[in-house]
């Protein structure tokens, strides 16, 4: 497939492909679409995601046509889509398609996605989103309160890590067993409601009820930075929920200024050790990763490999998309600040993913990197000892006919200095604790998480935790498989890479 003009060969396709559209009355009401026209305009998105999703899919070799450039094809295209009413139904099927991964037994492909809303660039680049901004989850029968984005409609409330949900709406029928009964379907329809009552108690036994709305807000994703003075050593802590952008257009955004006062912070300081709490990181933007990780460096990675790209035939051999100083060329460290220390602490559960992991994995083969995880229990009440997310894969939006539909691919891996990559089933913690043990804030030097490092801090090795049985007695999350219907964790899921030009664009 040449480059260059695929581009502009394919919406020509798009042309025709449409043409066969009735014309609109000329009294018609311009602002609303008459149904052929919704349908013509589905029929295109279908085809566009069919294209794109077999040009830029790291596993472009299982999805048909066998000869890539068939796509080019109008009739080749709609053979394919026809059978399908949507464009995520074109997505899934295709999806369908990727090797099976033979620990989870599905496809491989999870990753990939459509966006008809704009969400994420917004989330992204914007620093902004829309929600009530409280994630929540099961402490054993109770609703807790996990997190809350800083300036976020809860947060404004008075809404904190820890909360005990008691009512919403007036409903107090919220606990655990009497939602598992309608698989969360009462909790998820508040959470995604405009307004919601909300009554809550603090840890303190303060009762408070507020009403909250649903709306947009700006993202500050540090949920905490600070200096822990401990056995004579200077600790900095650094907690943050999403990778936010550093830049826009060229220009270095608000989240490049918060990150810079808080190494400057550290570098002023002195810190000696460093602990970064990733625990409900679902990644963002690769380039906040880069950045992170060029301060976290030791001095020796200046200059030294960070990461390598891999895509599929055409991307990397064909348009050379991968080569030396091309968008998706290898990247080295281009250290910033002062830091220079021999090791760094990463807590993670579940739920750390994408760029998270990304960032963990490029600074392996340079410092030691310690990984504290949790643990959870399992259906039979057993112990189990959690990896991250698993998403070594990430991509770049696609726009689909209109600027506010975006199409996700699995476009490209990472790998790092040593070329170790391929963590379908997460990174592997060294140390496990129990999260909810203590449930105590970001940053306090007593929560479990928070603990553990300190302790291999001042001892070099960390303690020795409870048996798995003796840890049942333990308050932890109900059942693990919940957190897949409760809708507890929010923000980006994704390793996004926006490019400087337009690429196929």
């Amino acid at each position: 497939m040449k480059k260059g003009w695929t581009t502009v060969v394919f919406f020509g396709l798009l042309i025709g492909l449409a043409s066969c559209k009735k014309e609109t009355k000329q009294d018609a009401d311009p602002d609303v679409e008459e149904p052929i026209e919704v349908l013509v305009k589905e029929d295109s998105i279908k085809d566009t995601i069919f294209y794109y999703t077999k040009l830029l899919s790291l596993w472009q070799d299982y999805m048909p046509p066998r000869n890539v450039n068939d796509i080019l094809k109008s009739e080749v295209i709609r053979s394919y889509t026809k059978s399908y009413k949507t464009g995520e139904e074109v997505l899934a099927w295709m999806l369908g398609l990727t090797p099976i991964d033979p620990d989870t037994k599905k496809p491989i492909d999870r990753y990939s996605f459509l966006d008809r809303a704009g969400v994420i660039s917004g989330e992204i680049y914007g620093a902004v989103a829309k929600s009530f901004g409280m994630y929540v989850f099961y402490l054993d029968d109770d609703l807790y309160v996990r997190m809350v984005d800083k300036n976020s409609p809860a947060y404004i409330a008075g809404v904190r890590r820890g909360d005990r949900i008691l009512s919403i709406n007036g409903n107090t029928k919220i606990d655990y067993p009497t939602q598992l009964k309608e698989n969360f379907k009462t909790v998820n329809g508040y959470l995604n409601e405009s307004t919601m009552l909300i009554k809550f108690g603090k840890p303190s036994g303060v009762i408070e009820e507020k009403q909250i709305a649903n709306v947009q807000y700006n993202i500050d994703p540090i949920l905490d930075s600070r200096v822990i003075n401990f056995e004579g050593k200077k600790v900095g802590y650094l907690a943050f929920s999403s990778f936010v952008s550093i830049m826009e257009k060229n220009v270095f955004t608000r989240m490049h200024t918060d990150f810079e006062n808080v190494f400057n912070s550290f570098d002023a300081e002195g810190i000696n050790d460093l602990i970064v709490d990733l625990r409900y990181n679902g990644g963002g933007s690769v380039l906040t990763a880069e950045y992170l990780a060029d301060h976290i460096a030791p001095l020796a990675a200046d200059k030294q490999q960070m990461l390598y790209y891999e895509m599929n035939t055409v991307l990397s051999r064909d348009w050379e998309w991968t080569a030396e100083g091309e968008e998706f060329g290898p990247v080295k460290f281009a250290k910033k600040g002062k830091l220079n220390l021999p090791k760094v602490y990463f807590l993670v559960t579940r739920s750390t993913a994408s760029a998270s992991e990304l960032l963990i994995n490029s600074l392996k083969p340079y410092m030691q990197v310690h990984i504290i995880g949790t643990y959870v229990r399992n259906e039979k009440k057993e112990a189990v000892a959690q990896n991250t997310y698993g998403k070594p894969v990430g991509f770049f939006g696609i726009e689909v006919l209109d600027k506010n539909i975006e199409l996700y691919v699995s476009s490209f891996k990472t790998f790092n200095k040593n070329k170790e990559g391929n963590y379908y089933n997460g990174l592997i913690p060294q140390h496990h604790v129990w999260e909810y043990s203590k449930f105590r804030d970001f940053g306090d030097p007593e929560e479990p998480m928070i603990a553990a490092a300190l302790a291999h801090v001042k001892n070099g090795n960390f303690a020795a935790e409870r048996t798995a049985q003796a840890a049942l007695g333990v308050s932890n999350i109900r059942k693990p498989h919940a957190n897949d219907r409760l809708q507890e964790t929010g923000g980006l899921q994704g390793m996004f890479k926006y490019p400087k030009g337009k690429l196929i664009k």
